[in-house]
Formats: C-alpha cells, sequence, structure tokens
C-alpha cells in the first residue's frame, strides 16, 4: 500500500480520535472553584485578618460568573473544528468516490463524519447561555439550570 493510499485512512482515524479525546478532558469550571472557596472560607477562624478579604473575593468572583451567564455567546473553537471535520470529511468521500473499489469503505466513515460535524456546528455557532468551558447550559421552564 503507498503513503498516498494511506494517508486518508490515517487522517480518518486522527480525526475521530481528536473526537474522542476532546470528550475526555477533565472538566473544571468556576462553579466547583466557588464551592471550594466557600468551604475553605468556613474552615478560617473567624479572628484571621483575610477572613473578610477572601470573602470580598469570592462575592466579586461571583458577581462575575452571574455576570458571565447572563450573555450568549457562540463558541469560535468548536464552529472552526466542526467546519475542518467537514472538509476532512468531504475529502474521504470524494477519495472513496473518485477511486472506487474497496476505497467506498470510507463512504460510511466519511458520511459519519460529516454528519457529526454539521451537529456539532450547528451547536456551537447558535448563540447560547455557556459555561467558561464553552459547554451549553440548559434552562429548563422555570429559569433554573439544567445542564452539566
Amino acid at each position: 500500500m503507498k503513503l498516498s493510499e494511506a494517508a486518508p485512512i490515517v487522517v480518518g482515524i486522527l480525526a475521530f480520535a481528536g473526537v474522542l479525546w476532546q470528550g475526555r478532558r477533565p472538566r473544571f469550571d468556576s462553579r466547583d472553584r466557588l464551592k471550594r472557596d466557600l468551604e475553605l472560607l468556613e474552615a478560617m477562624p473567624d479572628d484571621l485578618a483575610v477572613k473578610a478579604e477572601y470573602k470580598q473575593h469570592i462575592s466579586k468572583a461571583f458577581e462575575l460568573l452571574i455576570r458571565d451567564e447572563d450573555e450568549r455567546s457562540r463558541d469560535p473553537r468548536g464552529v472552526v473544528l466542526g467546519i475542518i471535520l467537514m472538509i476532512v470529511s468531504a475529502w474521504l468521500l470524494w477519495t472513496a468516490f473518485d477511486l472506487g473499489g474497496w476505497w467506498h469503505v470510507l463512504t460510511a466513515f466519511g458520511g459519519l463524519l460529516f454528519i457529526v460535524a454539521a451537529f456539532g456546528t450547528a451547536q456551537d455557532v447558535t448563540k447560547h447561555h455557556r459555561d467558561e468551558r464553552g459547554r451549553v447550559i440548559a434552562r429548563n421552564t422555570n429559569g433554573e439550570e439544567d445542564g452539566p
């Protein structure tokens, strides 16, 4: 097998691995940090001089969290990634139809990759309330958060 023949397969596998790796990254958000900060504030003795300053710091962090969650935004990294994956999948599909034969195996993978990339791009291009990692914060009918 020549390098030019194996390249589409390698690109497809790397694209799929990138999508899987992106979903397994650890989650660190400001809510978890604020929860730990509140626990630390409660554990501090009352006669500690920096306790009042730390309380103000936590209060400012809460204000910033509320202000940031009121903004609706797009996720530009997700949009760019989705467009790149759609281009790669279109290239895989074109290669499969151009070369024919066993290369038609790429058609299924390219089509699936294109569908996933299109759905992801559609979600990231629309304005939503998002956390600091860019994930959509779903709101139920009561106005309370439903998200992760």
